[in-house]
């Protein structure tokens, strides 16, 4: 059975690639160094392997040495339509808590490794988001997809709602000056996931072009979009459900069954009758995450070991040399 290869519409690469442009990077170079030819990226509507836009990724924070990159790469009153359906789902929601949820629900279609997640508490809701380890990794993206949802949300309500509570899932800055500009917020460092926290009743605010007779029918195109993404086989789903997890810890099997709406029963019989067990798409997954956090430089392998739920550097090291028999270090030589 195929490890999970999650992807992404042509759209996230192509947006990306026009902002950097207009921070000054070459969009020729930028290509070339992500392994992307022109050609990928005419429909704005196939999808692409989720790999080269982390190569993408890593060609762009090259170019452009900025700690704030992330965030300047976000145009202050962009529009969500430049990422097609979805945003088109958002723009004609009615409010704009019905547009997160629209978010959370379909943001698969845009790419398939976010999730996001909407958490009610009394006067605050958290808005949650989880990324592949990779990007998480390159920090950049995720603030790029927070600061997206704060000026989404100001576009859709045509007022300034700005959140309370900024969470980020990396070490505090040397310099946050940006940071807190633009957020207008508390910026709380070391999180164990993104997060940003607003009031329950901003979210309550009209979306200006609101239409949900509109909203209910493109709900149907989404949800066809969804279906057409595979990752029907329950061993697909399981492979998706545990890698925003990995950094906690081996996930369970439990853990990943509440996650996917099942009883730990039927994830076990359900996989069992596809010829797998948890523990070989854990170990699947482990393993294709392996190999592409390792071409990571700037990371070290025992960080790699922390980023895949192991222990200690040594559990990953054993499992690496049953993986390519070899060890990590002589892989990241000849790589």
């Amino acid at each position: 059975m195929a490890t999970f290869r999650p992807t992404v519409l042509t759209r996230v690469p192509l947006v990306l690639l026009d902002q950097a442009r207009r921070m000054g990077a070459d969009r020729r170079a930028l290509l070339t160094a992500a392994g992307l030819a022109p050609q990928e990226l005419k429909d704005p509507d196939v999808r692409i392997p989720s790999s080269k836009l982390w190569k993408l990724w890593q060609a762009v924070i090259h170019r452009v040495p900025d700690p704030a990159l992330g965030l300047k790469l976000v145009e202050p009153r962009g529009s969500p339509v430049q990422y097609g359906l979805l945003g088109y789902t958002l723009s004609y929601s009615r409010t704009l808590r019905r547009a997160l949820y629209r978010l959370s629900r379909y943001s698969r279609i845009l790419s398939e490794t976010i999730q996001v997640s909407i958490q009610d508490q009394g006067t605050r809701t958290r808005v949650l988001l989880e990324s592949d380890l990779q990007f998480e990794a390159l920090r950049h993206p995720v603030d790029t997809r927070l600061a997206s949802i704060v000026t989404t949300l100001n576009t859709l309500s045509g007022k300034p709602i700005m959140p309370l509570e900024v969470e980020l899932p990396y070490a505090k800055l040397a310099d946050v000056s940006y940071h807190r500009r633009f957020f207008r917020a508390p910026l709380r460092f070391g999180r164990p996931r993104a997060a940003l926290w607003f009031r329950s009743a901003d979210l309550e605010l009209p979306v200006v072009q609101a239409d949900e007779t509109l909203a209910g029918y493109l709900d149907h195109l989404a949800e066809e979009q969804l279906r057409k993404l595979g990752g029907s086989s329950l061993t697909e789903k399981v492979g998706r459900a545990p890698w925003s997890e990995l950094g906690d810890g081996t996930p369970s099997l439990q853990r990943v069954a509440e996650r996917m709406g099942i009883s730990r029963r039927t994830l076990q019989r359900g996989l069992r009758e596809e010829g797998k067990s948890f523990r070989a798409v854990l170990e699947d997954l482990r393993r294709e995450m392996s190999k592409q956090l390792m071409h990571r430089r700037d990371l070290a392998v025992y960080e790699i070991a922390f980023l895949l739920g192991y222990a200690d550097p040594g559990s990953y090291h054993r499992s690496f040399r049953r993986w390519h028999k070899t060890s990590p270090r002589t892989y990241r030589r000849a790589g």
